[in-house]
């Protein structure tokens, strides 16, 4: 398969697997916030898709962020390109937790979720961990390169 072929494949997959699995993440993760418990199916899971194709379309701008420093769309698994890309998913999470719970009080976890200097773990892996996969699977899905 060609350079160019395998970019058709491994972009949609990618998009397509974070988007699948973001909503798993963000579904289950989303209990973990005391607001949510009390929002009914017909506006959740709207908001959870919402939030599902955002994360979906971050892990793209991750992918394209090591990619840059990389200097290679189809980077590969290296120490060095792992660590950046999950850092580059976990700044922003960070920041948005961050800001968003102990600034802004905009919303609050329930006592089940674990903190780390009060914002919650649950969303600080949600990108590193569900952008890993996503990025495993697309790679699989376009099989080896061949040079």
């Amino acid at each position: 398969m060609t350079g160019g072929r395998r970019l058709h494949i491994l972009y949609p997959v990618l998009l397509a697997s974070a988007f699948l699995l973001n909503f798993c993440w963000e579904s289950w993760h989303g209990l973990l916030y005391r607001a949510h418990q009390d929002i009914p199916a017909s506006l959740y899971v709207p908001m959870m898709t919402q939030m599902a194709l955002l994360d979906a379309l971050a892990v793209a701008g991750m992918q394209l962020c090591t990619a840059l420093f990389a200097r290679d769309l189809r980077w590969g698994f290296s120490t060095r390109n792992v660590a950046l890309f999950c850092v580059a998913g976990a700044l922003p999470a960070w920041a948005v937790e961050y800001v968003a719970v102990v600034r802004l009080h905009l919303w609050a976890y329930t006592l089940d979720m674990p903190t780390l200097f009060g914002v919650g773990l649950a969303p600080l892996l949600q990108m590193p961990l569900t952008g890993l996969l996503s990025l495993l699977l697309a790679h699989a899905a376009v099989g080896p390169e061949r040079r």
